[in-house]
């Protein structure tokens, strides 16, 4: 059981009351069955519907009990469409097992009902349930946990002691998290009548037993969706929030509000979250170098930036981070409730679903190809955002290229390691003899002992690397490539001076139309681009070429553009 099938059916009876009942709790529907028939009438429809929750065990089916069936669909949400299905009174109550009250109770929530509305509940150990808050938008509500003192308006409903007019009835979303059940389908009630969600008070209600949360693709797909909605109005100060435990595997996680003031926008906290292990381990990682020299440029633009690797990409304390950037490399990382979320794609963008996409303010990708037909498929914008360089280490040396005893001058030169596969650009050069050299871990079998260079490089001397050589070759990854992820390694090549050669990536000549960059699509193309008779632009130009670089694929224009999208973001999360 899903849905239901056709109109649903508008029954000219004052209320129908549906009990849901997970399937090991049939022992406790008879009471209230009762309380319904105590409140409306010993002839009133009362309805009673079991699912499976968590695997559940399945209780038997007592023959007395008025069932809408005697199987267990599977979940809240079905559970509540299967006992509407048949049709419904004027006013719809369902109340689940988990749920303690009376038939006055009953007949309080039934009065007089104009909108779904939820009761107040209070749990076994004396927390206060009135509904669930939108305190930031795009995030798991909030459980208002605070005492009641009057009936008011909330974003949806938290607990199953609820309430609504015939008009409003709409089919349960079928979720595996209950409470996102209960918001997604009171929120979509109330549009359906163009009201809001309310809570009352109905006398004494206690919820005897709460779920645990279980959030899926799904779930985020449903949270994201709230994301245009504005905060649920709260009385006091602060705007600050503080985002709650993570929730795996899809990373969705409550929010709860505090009084801290919100900080201008001129100097905001930032967490830059990447791939790589902590330690000597991840050090090497691209992923490191590119963050360090992102967080240089943010830093220069007046910002506090903390760069966190695999195993900080939650903390205790991120709820005071303003803007989380996800550079996004192997590692899906959650977003943070508490802060502005960004995505920066840079690499492996197969490995990005929609949900992700949809689950962050505003995203961003190093591919142009991919970022418009990753819009297209999420529905939602994605911004071309190129992988950069940062000037202030890749640069022309002075004067003419570095002298004669550089064992990198005038030679073809790679840098980088073999990731463990066939790149294929380094084997070609091989096979084609070429005068090579290359830099990096794991090529002592791969390439001849004259090519063999340094197994590791600092920043500093890859550039000047860079600038030495005759050519530089480049590759990508295929899925890099098919959507027009430019590697960063262009970027710092051309910026220092250098010549590349590459593999060929889509839009690459829309991007970069330079005479210092070539593509090679096949063996032969290669061995005319690495022929040391090809004459390539002098130093001047290439001097020319690197300015130009520096100006417009520079880690510090990126950040500038990242800025802009957090204060915005941040500007309309406040609203």
């Amino acid at each position: 059981m899903v849905g239901w099938d056709g109109p649903l059916r508008y029954l000219d009876r004052p209320v129908t009351v549906v009990v849901t009942t997970r399937s090991d709790r049939h022992g406790e529907v008879p009471r209230l069955v009762a309380a319904g028939r105590g409140a409306f009438g010993a002839g009133a429809d009362v309805r009673v519907v079991s699912y499976v929750a968590d695997a559940s065990p399945r209780d038997d089916f007592d023959p007395s009990v008025p069932w809408v069936r005697t199987d267990p669909v599977d979940g809240l949400g079905s559970a509540v469409n299967a006992g509407i299905a048949a049709g419904v009174g004027r006013t719809l109550v369902v109340v689940d097992t988990s749920v303690v009250l009376d038939a006055a109770a009953l007949r309080v929530l039934a009065q007089d009902v104009l909108r779904p509305t939820q009761a107040r509940v209070l749990t076994a150990d004396g927390c206060s349930r009135n509904g669930a808050l939108l305190v930031r938008p795009g995030a798991l509500p909030w459980s208002d946990d605070r005492p009641a003192t009057q009936d008011g308006p909330v974003f949806g409903a938290d607990q199953p002691v609820v309430s609504m007019p015939q008009r409003a009835v709409v089919p349960a979303p079928c979720l595996p998290d209950e409470r996102t059940v209960l918001t997604a389908w009171t929120v979509a009630a109330a549009d359906a009548v163009s009201t809001g969600v309310t809570t009352r008070d109905v006398g004494p209600v206690l919820r005897s037993v709460e779920p645990g949360r279980t959030v899926d693709a799904a779930v985020v797909d449903v949270v994201t969706s709230w994301r245009a909605r504005p905060a649920t109005p709260r009385e006091g100060p602060g705007r600050g929030v503080v985002a709650g435990p993570p929730l795996p595997p899809w990373g969705a996680r409550p929010v709860t509000p505090t009084s801290r003031s919100a900080e201008e926008d001129v100097r905001l906290s930032w967490s830059v979250k990447i791939a790589a292990p902590a330690g000597g381990a991840g050090d090497g990682w691209g992923d490191v170098h590119f963050a360090d020299e992102l967080a240089a440029a943010l830093r220069r633009l007046g910002q506090r930036v903390r760069v966190d690797r695999r195993d900080d990409h939650v903390r205790p304390d991120d709820g005071d981070d303003d803007v989380t950037l996800v550079v996004r490399g192997l590692d899906r990382v959650p977003p943070n409730p508490a802060s502005v979320n960004l995505l920066w794609v840079i690499s492996h963008p197969d490995d990005v679903s929609d949900t992700e996409l949809r689950s962050f303010d505003a995203v961003f990708a190093a591919g142009a190809v991919w970022a418009t037909t990753a819009a297209e498929r999420a529905g939602v914008p994605v911004r071309t955002l190129l992988q950069a360089t940062d000037p202030q280490v890749f640069h022309p040396v002075p004067g003419d290229l570095p002298p004669g005893d550089d064992p990198d001058a005038g030679r073809v030169v790679f840098v980088g390691s073999t990731r463990g596969v066939d790149r294929a650009v380094v084997r070609d050069a091989v096979a084609l003899g070429a005068d090579l050299r290359v830099h990096g871990p794991g090529w002592a079998d791969v390439v001849p002992p004259g090519a063999l260079g340094a197994p590791s490089l600092e920043r500093p001397a890859v550039a000047r690397a860079y600038a030495a050589a005759r050519v530089v070759l480049n590759d990508h990854w295929p899925d890099m490539a098919a959507g027009g992820f430019v590697s960063n390694r262009v970027f710092d090549v051309l910026a220092a001076g250098g010549v590349v050669v590459t593999d060929p990536v889509a839009g690459l000549e829309d991007l970069l139309d330079l005479p210092t960059l070539a593509v090679a699509h096949d063996r032969d193309e290669l061995a005319g681009l690495l022929d040391p008779a090809r004459p390539w632009p002098d130093a001047a130009e290439r001097s020319v070429i690197a300015t130009r670089i520096a100006a417009e694929h520079s880690f510090d224009a990126r950040a500038r553009v990242l800025l802009d999208a957090a204060r915005a973001e941040r500007s309309r999360l406040r609203v």
